[in-house]
């Protein structure tokens, strides 16, 4: 019922309340006394009553509407947590004992990564159940004095007043972390969601609440910024960070308009035969001013940004038009492999994209593959499942990077139709050397022949590492001891090279 309807169901209650209580008052009256100076005395205890009852209840009244409208000014009403606003002050409230007491405070920041994915990919519901989740887990576990706060969407604050770094925060904050990460809902399945903490300390760090939530917002960047489920506190070098981040992302966007990246491509190898099995196509950037600069720094800064699917785009119709140029796809090369990121797959239109890219493919799809991460297939397995089972069916290849480092291999592998699997390069790095990762190999190499998928290992760089993959049964290599990555002018020679060298080999 809206609140105009109720204000007139209230008031007409009372309207009829109080004509019943005048008109049956005053004829029991009648009836009962017949002194008409008692009469008039027990009129005006009558009267003195009526108003008394009254205002008792429009203090409940007052009282009931005053309370609740406090208490939605102060809660969240999702979590129940303090909002924003009232955070910052009870902030400074804190601050202002522990500067007369000369006491410590803490402020942690959390941000739940890649939330955004729960909402977009299962349901609202899904995503609210799951805030306040962590919303309980927070009271749970901080059930001494402190102040818990939701101040956006998807990010929490914790003050901890008296707390002494790193003795008394860094425990909590993983302790946090690992709740967090068992939490347990129903929609999200097998997911595992993890969260990134930013901290700042007082008086180090600031000297009010803005200037310490300013503070653990810039460490909460640079955590986000190392990737899933880290760590932060801030430093004043960070400041500078933050500029630097804020230049590179604007020269970056500008980068990909002027379409200033550039493509590279490190060709794969049939382990037995030697024969250039693909390429996997990587992207690379020159920048005027600091010259070349690496996809470990940039790509994660067009993740957070929504730059990606440009720079995917970019990526794949080059290098599609560049070997077609070449006359080197179908022919020298058959199998293209291209890096996506799970933020490739958070539009509705992400197949349409896809497929867009890939109709400049003169011939069958089944050349171009599609490598991803496993902790990103798990950030958004619906929707990339639903894109991959489409473009499989017209014949993409599908190839699940950095296996073994993710969340749940066995669930991915379980999900995902595809083709191959590639070892990632720090299985590979001490495999001649380190009997656990040598058996972490083999593991992986025994559960693809079960599969019946094919493996190839990146980063091999030694020939014992070589003779190790061979021996154990990987199926196709890339790494430096074979090819660095190479623009298409170099492809096109070291093919021609490579073509003539196993030519006279066989």
């Amino acid at each position: 019922m809206s609140p105009k309807a109720n204000a007139a169901l209230l008031t007409t209650i009372y309207l009829v309340a109080g004509l019943a209580w005048i008109f049956m008052s005053d004829r029991a009256l009648l009836e009962l006394v017949d002194n008409s100076a008692l009469l008039t005395t027990l009129q005006t205890f009558k009267g003195a009553s009526y108003v008394l009852v009254t205002a008792i209840m429009l203090y409940i009244l007052i009282y009931v509407a005053l309370k609740r409208e406090r208490r939605l000014s102060e809660d969240d009403s999702l979590t129940h947590l303090l909002n924003r606003h009232m955070l910052r002050q009870q902030l400074d409230s804190q601050l202002l004992v522990c500067r007369k007491n000369d006491k410590p405070l803490v402020l942690m920041l959390i941000n739940i990564d890649d939330f955004k994915q729960i909402n977009s990919n299962l349901s609202m519901h899904a995503g609210d159940e799951f805030l306040k989740s962590v919303a309980d887990e927070m009271r749970e576990q901080f059930k001494r004095q402190v102040i818990l706060g939701r101040i956006s969407g998807d990010e929490f604050a914790v003050v901890l007043p008296g707390a002494i770094w790193p003795e008394d925060v860094i425990p909590e904050a993983e302790q946090l972390q690992e709740r967090i990460r068992h939490i347990n809902i129903e929609e999200l399945d097998e997911l595992q969601m993890t969260a990134c903490i930013g901290i700042s300390m007082f008086p180090a760090d600031g000297e009010n609440s803005k200037e310490l939530i300013n503070s653990a917002s810039l460490a909460l960047e640079e955590a986000k910024a190392h990737g899933p489920g880290c760590i932060r506190s801030y430093k004043l070098k960070l400041q500078e960070t933050a500029t630097e981040r804020a230049r590179l992302l604007l020269d970056l966007k500008s980068a990909i308009t002027n379409q200033h990246l550039s493509v590279v491509y490190q060709p794969q190898f049939g382990a037995s035969t030697q024969r250039i099995t693909g390429v996997e196509v990587l992207v690379r950037w020159h920048h005027e001013a600091d010259g070349w600069i690496g996809p470990a720094r940039f790509i994660p800064l067009a993740e957070q940004h929504g730059l990606i699917c440009s720079i995917t785009d970019f990526v794949m119709q080059t290098a599609i038009k560049e070997l077609i140029d070449a006359d080197l796809l179908y022919t020298d090369i058959h199998r293209v492999s291209f890096n996506v990121s799970a933020a490739d797959f958070n539009s509705d239109k992400s197949e349409e994209r896809f497929a867009k890219n890939l109709a400049a493919l003169p011939g069958d799809w089944s050349v171009a593959q599609f490598e991803l991460t496993e902790t990103a297939a798990l950030m958004n397995m619906p929707a990339i499942r639903k894109v991959l089972n489409s473009l499989t069916q017209r014949g993409v290849q599908v190839s699940l990077d950095d296996f073994g480092t993710g969340y749940s291999s066995l669930s991915t592998l379980r999900q995902l139709q595809m083709q191959e699997l590639k070892i990632d390069q720090s299985f590979i790095a001490d495999i001649a050397s380190n009997p656990n990762d040598a058996q972490i190999v083999r593991t992986i190499l025994a559960m693809a022949k079960a599969l019946n998928l094919r493996v190839i290992a990146e980063g091999v760089e030694t020939s014992s590492q070589a003779n190790f993959l061979i021996k154990e049964g990987c199926q196709e290599l890339q790494g430096y001891l074979y090819a660095r990555p190479m623009n298409i002018d170099q492809l096109v020679n070291f093919l021609k090279n490579h073509t003539k060298t196993t030519t006279k080999q066989s």
